[in-house]
C-alpha cells in the first residue's frame, strides 16, 4: 500500500505523453519536430488510491473492531459520501473541524448524503498522517477517536480522504439505523 502511493503518482504524473503540434492555419500543415506535452488524466488514478486507502481505513477499523469484541462494520456509500464531502471541505478551508463556518451540522451533513433514519453517529478527523496504517495508530491512542471505533452499537462506516497540498485528510463517519 505505502509502497503504491509512492510509485502511482510518479508513474501518473511523470507519464508524459506527446501530440503534434496544431496544423498551421495558412498552409494546413504541422511541423512534425514540434510536439507538446499532453497531461495526462489523473482522476482515475488519484480515485482508485483514494478508494484504496478509504477500504484500507474500514479494514483496519474492523480488525480493531473484531479484537475488541465487536462486530465489523459494513461499508456504507451514503456515509462515505458524507466523510468525502466533510474531508474536501475541511481541506480546501485549510482547517480541521466537524462543523467549519457555514458548512451543515454533522447530522444534517450525514442526512443530505444519503444516510436518512439513522439512529446514532459518530465522526472522526485528521489531517497530515501519511498512510491509513499511521492514522489508524493515532485514532486508537486517543481516548475519543478510540471510544467511536470501538462503539459496538455503531454498525456503518463511510471513509472519505483527501491529498490536498501534500497533505492527506481524513474523515470517519459511522452510523447506526
Amino acid at each position: 500500500m505505502i509502497r503504491l502511493l509512492a510509485v502511482v503518482p510518479f508513474l501518473v504524473l511523470g507519464l508524459g505523453l506527446l501530440a503534434p503540434a496544431p496544423a498551421d492555419a495558412a498552409t494546413g500543415t504541422t511541423t512534425a519536430a514540434v510536439l507538446r506535452p499532453v497531461a495526462p488524466d489523473v482522476a482515475p488514478a488519484r480515485r482508485l488510491v483514494q478508494r484504496d486507502m478509504e477500504d484500507r481505513i474500514l479494514a483496519l477499523t474492523n480488525q480493531q473492531r473484531v479484537s475488541n469484541g465487536c462486530r465489523a462494520l459494513r461499508p456504507s456509500k451514503h456515509l462515505r459520501r458524507a466523510a468525502r464531502r466533510h474531508t474536501v471541505t475541511m481541506a480546501r478551508a485549510g482547517v480541521m473541524s466537524h462543523q467549519l463556518p457555514g458548512e451543515a451540522s454533522f447530522s444534517a451533513r450525514i442526512s443530505r448524503a444519503g444516510y436518512r433514519g439513522w439512529s446514532r453517529v459518530a465522526e472522526n478527523i485528521a489531517r497530515g498522517f501519511s498512510s491509513p496504517e499511521a492514522v489508524m495508530t493515532a485514532w486508537m491512542e486517543s481516548p475519543g477517536h478510540r471510544q467511536n471505533i470501538l462503539n459496538c452499537r455503531l454498525r456503518e462506516l463511510g471513509v472519505g480522504v483527501v491529498l490536498s497540498d501534500d497533505q492527506l485528510w481524513w474523515t470517519q463517519d459511522f452510523g447506526r439505523r
